[in-house]
């Protein structure tokens, strides 16, 4: 049975364009360009957009709704760089709200009191996923984390997104939910955006720490929960892992490959912790496999992925 994709759709296009196109699609497991075979997937929701080529490449529960855990804060970090004309040097001061916000979370280490700029927040945030970093950011912008999860759900309607909903930035939050293929399309909108992009792609960055009293400083190292950013196989774009004991082990990435050019793969629900970073490399094997026999069928085999002459920071060893 043949799959009708949708036309053509470049990565400028809107969002409410592509969510057209994906409408006009039947929904199947695997696109037939590549034929039968199927990659052994773990992940019970799963989607791989093309960007280059607006097609769904994979897909295996991809419109089921679902809780996002801290995929959350790829959107938040969208809305707050969108709307918020606060200067990325300013200085916040960690707040009781901000470490009652994050409850629940991991341990973090943006301790109350101590200051830290908007960009360090927005390190903290993307790479470690430390929960206290957006009710931080939405503070400084003059706004609650429920407050700042109504205008994320609002923005989110604007870009045709009729399945996401958020309740608030972190993601703690069993309300903050979606699909799939919204996921994978909000991942698109946050990646047009250079320095959050940016940040994404990098694999580690030193915070700076303004201590109580204004006088001292403290400097330490943070990593990024993306380990598909030590890949050879491919560039990582940028990124954003996610769990909770609800929404077990999420991943949402953008990868640039010479085969494909770039795609965007969203995972949702995996039960082991490295397992959606598995799935990542058995689907792109996948696509690699495959790709003599989509050529036969009429699909594009870029020479050079897009933008490939972008600087992409710290993507890739």
């Amino acid at each position: 049975m043949l799959c009708k994709f949708f036309a053509a759709a470049l990565h400028s296009l809107t969002i409410p364009a592509l969510l057209v196109g994906l409408a006009s699609a039947v929904a199947l497991p695997f696109s037939p360009a590549f034929g039968a075979s199927r990659p052994d997937v773990k992940s019970p929701s799963v989607v791989v957009l093309s960007w280059d080529q607006g097609k769904i490449l994979y897909e295996r529960n991809a419109d089921e709704v679902r809780p996002i855990a801290s995929l959350s804060k790829m959107f938040a970090s969208f809305v707050i760089d969108d709307e918020c004309k606060i200067d990325w040097n300013s200085l916040h001061e960690m707040s009781p709200e901000n470490r009652e916000a994050a409850r629940g979370g991991d341990s973090s280490k943006l301790k109350t009191g101590w200051k830290f700029s908007v960009e360090d927040l927005m390190h903290a945030a993307l790479m470690r996923s430390d929960n206290r970093a957006f009710p931080a950011l939405a503070e400084a912008c003059g706004m609650t984390p429920l407050q700042l999860g109504e205008r994320m759900t609002s923005r989110a309607r604007e870009l045709g997104l009729a399945k996401t909903v958020f309740a608030e930035p972190t993601g703690l939050s069993p309300n903050n939910v979606s699909t799939a293929h919204e996921v994978a399309l909000m991942l698109q909108e946050v990646t047009k955006r250079p320095r959050l992009q940016a940040i994404m792609a990098k694999r580690s960055y030193w915070m700076t720490a303004h201590l109580p009293g204004g006088k001292r400083i403290q400097r330490y190292e943070i990593r990024n929960t993306d380990r598909l950013l030590q890949s050879k196989d491919f560039s990582v774009i940028g990124g954003k892992t996610g769990f909770t004991n609800l929404a077990r082990y999420c991943l949402a990435v953008a990868l640039r490959t010479v085969e494909h050019g770039d795609l965007g793969m969203v995972l949702m629900g995996a039960e082991g912790k490295l397992t959606r970073f598995a799935d990542v490399r058995r689907i792109y094997q996948w696509l690699k496999k495959n790709n003599t026999v989509a050529a036969l069928n009429g699909i594009k085999q870029p020479n050079q992925s897009r933008n490939s002459d972008a600087p992409l920071k710290d993507a890739s060893l």
